[in-house]
């Protein structure tokens, strides 16, 4: 239910137009003019987007670079839930995500916050400018890839429920709906789904030209059998004039040649037009197969869609089930990053799944010792010496068989 876009410096002024609703003329046919006056603009300043994100810039640093991306944008759909809810709490809704959007990227770095509201679904459009404190230079600079880090995308979505599950008592489901997948995964079918409808469009197409060609085929095979009759009786008439008794003729010899020439060119582009349309069928032979391929393959991605839908289902029930216990009989409310990272090592250690890959073994000890120096950590620190014993071992261990196989037999 939300979702994110980086955007350059030149990608603002657009944005703006859309989020804010300065022009009549809209590309996207869902909104409704007449259900505009509902949009909540939530930074009633007395500004507008472009001159706060203009003024954001002036107070950072940022690289003038026109691919720099100087402006992330989340949007946040309304849960089904809530489709049916009175406009205070839809209003509430996006209030509360509003602020956790705050807090979360700064209220001061914040350009935009509009509900629409005169579109299919109401939704939310955040904008801020992504801003960290650069401690090298002791300034603020614009860095997307600092601030929207693969940690902040993985516990977006499950930070937001928690927020808005503890600020809205009317607030149940939560936006976790199952239905969220991988992007990839989500692509992938949406290209095959685009491949088989091209296809299905290009497959009328063939077929309306097919059924015009053996309309006009029909009338040709008539054609022939006229011609064919019509050449058998010039040939008669030819042998009956030579027959004449009186050993001349009425019509030259070469009159009647000339008209079965243009008789048999008639029968050409006749079979000209017949064979236009084998070679059409075989097309459409062809594109009936390669439909038949695609929607093998479109019935393959979406079984692989159900398929991950009920696996992160079963695997939320899991998260929840662990958070539950570890909250009530450990009394443990959250992990830090650090832990899930060492926990995640030493389960492949304590299970044996070792990795044969030197860098993969070089990032695991990396994350131990991280661990081990991390005065907040939960992990028992004998635990974690003993498994950064273990990766020294297993890199040895690593070192060893290269030098062994890049060596060779002794002779």
């Amino acid at each position: 239910m939300a979702h994110l876009k980086k955007n350059t410096r030149g990608a603002v002024p657009g944005l703006a137009v859309h989020f804010e609703r300065k022009t009549d003329h809209h590309t996207n046919k869902e909104i409704d003019v007449s259900k505009t006056y509902l949009n909540q603009d939530l930074m009633e300043d007395g500004s507008d987007m472009l001159s706060r994100f203009n003024e954001r810039l002036n107070d950072v640093y940022c690289m003038r670079r026109d691919d720099v991306k100087a402006l992330a944008t989340w949007v946040v759909t309304l849960p089904e839930e809530l489709a049916e809810a009175p406009y205070e709490q839809q209003s509430a809704f996006f209030e509360a995500t509003t602020n956790f959007l705050n807090e979360r990227y700064g209220q001061e770095n914040a350009v935009a916050a509009v509900v629409h509201y005169d579109e299919t679904n109401p939704h939310l459009h955040y904008a801020f400018v992504p801003v960290v404190f650069d401690d090298k230079k002791a300034r603020y600079k614009v860095s997307a890839k600092e601030v929207l880090t693969r940690h902040d995308l993985q516990t977006f979505h499950d930070d937001l429920d928690q927020h808005l599950k503890k600020e809205l008592p009317f607030y149940e489901h939560g936006i976790l709906n199952n239905k969220t997948l991988p992007f990839e995964n989500v692509a992938e079918i949406k290209k095959y789904n685009d491949q088989f409808n091209a296809l299905k469009t290009e497959l009328a197409d063939i077929e309306d030209n097919i059924r015009a060609k053996q309309a006009v085929l029909k009338i040709t095979d008539q054609a022939l059998t006229e011609v064919d009759l019509a050449e058998k009786q010039i040939d008669a008439f030819k042998q009956d004039l030579s027959k004449n008794l009186f050993g001349k003729t009425v019509l030259k010899p070469d009159d009647l040649d000339r008209f079965k020439s243009v008789l048999a060119t008639m029968k050409k582009a006749t079979l000209q037009s017949k064979h236009e349309t084998e070679e059409l069928k075989q097309t459409l032979g062809q594109v009936k197969a390669q439909l038949a391929d695609v929607q093998a393959d479109y019935q393959n991605l979406k079984e692989t869609h159900q398929a991950l839908q009920k696996r992160q289902r079963e695997q939320q029930q899991l998260d929840y089930a662990m958070r539950d216990m570890l909250k009530n009989d450990y009394g443990v409310d959250k992990l830090s990053h650090t832990d899930v990272e060492a926990r995640y090592v030493l389960y492949k250690l304590d299970h044996e799944e070792l990795t044969q890959n030197k860098k993969v073994a070089q990032s695991w000890l990396k994350t131990l010792t991280t661990a081990r120096a991390d005065p907040d950590t939960q992990i028992a620190p004998t635990r974690l010496d003993r498994g950064i014993e273990q990766v020294k071992a297993l890199i040895n261990r690593i070192i060893e068989l290269t030098r062994d196989l890049f060596k060779g037999p002794s002779l």
